[in-house]
Parts: C-alpha cells; sequence; structure tokens
C-alpha cells in the first residue's frame, strides 16, 4: 500500500480595514471609500473604526457613495453643530445629539439595512472607551438603527466637547457587547458612559491582529511624518497639575498620546505574519479636527479619492 503525502492547507488569512478616527479629516477616508465603491471593492473580513472612522465605514457597507463627504461638508460645519460659546454655559460645545438626529432625516439616512446585508457574516467593530475604567471596548451593532446611531455617537463623543459620554446600557448585555464586557466581573461596567473610542484605541491594529487579521489596511487621516506629542502633553500635565488637581481632560490627552505611541511602534515593527499597509494622502492634508473650510474640505476628500484610486492600482499590480 503506498502512503500518500497530503500537504497541509493553510488557513486563509483574515483581512483586515482599519479607518482612524479625526473629525472633518475623515472626509480623507470618505474619499478613499468612495473610490473603493466606484469599483465595487471589498475583500475585507473585519472591520474597525474609530470615531468619525465608523460612521465613515457604516457608509461604506450601505454602499452610500458620497454620504460622508456630503454630511462632513453639511452637518459638520453648520453652526448649530459647533460653537464655542456652549461651553461657557456648561453645555456641549458639539451638539451630537442635534447631528445624530438629522441623520434620522430621510434625505441624511443611512442605509442599516443594506449595511448589515453586505456586512453578512463577516465583522463590524466600534471602538469606545469606558468612561469609568477608561479601557478601549469594540462593540458590534445588531442591526437596529438606533442601537448602531447609539454606537456611532459613543465613538464621538469627545470629553468636554460633548457632556459626559453615550449611555449604551440597553444594549450592552445583547449582541452590541464584545467578549470583554460580557465575561467581565466588574459587572457595574454596562452602567457606565462611553466616550470616543480614540482616547483609548486610537489606532486599533493590535486588535485586528489579535481577532486573527493578518492583512491589515489602514485609513490613515494624520500626515505620513505625523509623530505623537508624548513628551510635550507629559509637560503640560505636570504644569497643570501642579496644584494637585488634574482635570480629566488632560488624563485622557496623555492616555490618548501613549496609546497612540503604542500603535506607532507595532506598525513600525510588526509580527513577521503580519502585512500592515496605510493609506495616507498624496499631500499636506488642509482641514481640521473641527471648523475646517468647504473649498479645504472638498481638497481633502479629492485626496483620498487620489489614494484610494492608487491603492486599487497597486492591488493590481501584486
Amino acid at each position: 500500500m503506498k502512503s500518500q503525502t497530503i500537504a497541509a492547507v493553510e488557513p486563509q488569512t483574515k483581512t483586515a480595514l482599519i479607518a482612524e478616527g479625526g473629525g472633518q479629516r475623515g472626509i480623507f477616508t470618505a474619499g478613499v471609500l468612495d473610490a473603493w465603491l466606484e469599483n465595487n471593492y471589498d475583500p475585507f473580513d473585519l472591520f474597525i473604526g474609530t470615531s468619525a472612522g465608523s460612521q465613515n465605514l457604516t457608509s461604506y457597507l450601505a454602499r452610500q457613495k458620497g454620504y460622508a463627504k456630503r454630511l462632513i461638508r453639511g452637518l459638520s460645519r453648520h453652526k448649530r453643530f459647533f460653537q464655542l460659546g456652549r461651553g461657557l454655559f456648561g453645555k456641549s460645545i458639539v451638539d451630537l445629539d442635534w447631528y445624530f438626529d438629522k441623520t434620522k432625516e430621510v434625505n441624511r439616512a443611512l442605509d442599516f439595512k443594506t449595511a448589515t446585508q453586505n456586512l453578512g457574516n463577516r465583522e463590524l467593530l466600534i471602538t469606545t472607551t469606558n468612561a469609568a475604567d477608561r479601557k478601549p471596548y469594540y462593540l458590534s451593532p445588531n442591526g437596529e438603527d438606533t442601537q448602531w446611531l447609539a454606537l456611532l455617537k459613543a465613538s464621538s463623543a469627545l470629553p468636554f466637547l460633548y457632556k459626559d459620554g453615550v449611555n449604551l446600557t440597553p444594549w450592552l448585555t445583547t449582541k452590541a457587547a464584545n467578549d470583554a464586557i460580557i465575561q467581565s466581573s466588574n459587572t457595574d461596567l454596562v452602567h457606565d458612559m462611553y466616550l470616543d473610542g480614540g482616547l483609548a484605541a486610537p489606532l486599533p491594529v493590535k486588535e485586528a491582529y489579535n481577532r486573527g487579521a493578518r492583512d491589515i489596511v489602514v485609513i490613515r487621516t494624520v500626515d505620513e511624518n505625523f509623530q505623537v506629542q508624548s513628551e510635550w502633553v507629559n509637560k503640560l500635565k505636570s504644569l497643570v497639575c501642579v496644584s494637585g488637581y488634574c482635570p480629566k481632560t488632560i488624563d485622557y490627552l496623555v492616555q490618548h498620546e501613549q496609546a497612540y505611541q503604542d500603535e506607532l511602534d507595532f506598525i513600525a515593527n510588526p509580527p513577521s505574519d503580519a502585512r500592515i499597509t496605510q493609506i495616507f494622502a498624496g499631500d499636506k492634508l488642509r482641514s481640521k479636527l473641527l471648523g475646517s473650510t468647504d473649498s479645504d474640505l472638498r481638497y481633502d476628500h479629492k485626496l483620498g479619492l487620489a489614494a484610494g484610486r492608487a491603492f486599487l492600482q497597486q492591488q493590481l499590480l501584486n
């Protein structure tokens, strides 16, 4: 009887797409994704979005080309959305409630049904930061419009700019919760408020790797030579907190910088079985977190379109 050698079949590599936050700079990401929608490009198994990135990924899955561009140029520049003066009266400087209420209107509605259908058995994770333990949580939408919008709002709720965060209690014991919450011995976590995912998970590349992704594509909303400013931030903290009182905003800023640096270190020295591709703008982005001009936003969207098309061309050559 002859022996037969059977070659080992390697499991299929999981591909992840990560969309960084960045406020109005997310219009660059919108451009990249619009270019991919033009070409029906969506080979990903796992999606992770932070803040504006989670909104971009949702409209991408909904196949709503131009949607994110329209909302960033429209709603995020509206005087109702961003008013520094409101902070003097104890109100939110950024009115996320108004913003997401507007997205329920017919002409601005996200197509969650189509997004759910296109997601299928794949996984979308929306990053948030728990206001109590300040840890990152990766939450999955369950297809329900109200729940999905709440996750998007929580992922974008920057402290100081928007109240104390978003209460996700009604959904944290369902499919929305990730394993870390379900298995946590701290049952009080489900009653806490949730904040912008960028505080604890500004660039969740390691999370994608830990969830099995080995081919990871990251859409960045900073310039390619961007460096965190941890030294400056720590110096600021020492000056501000010299009296013994340290505002939460400073602590959040320090945490963000450290988390960002950890991810940059991982990207610079990835595991041998990981391939990480970063997509940057071909020119310096002109838009800002908030307060961008319409011309700057249109310019950055064009940069995104160009970067998205260049990425597709490179895929054809590989």
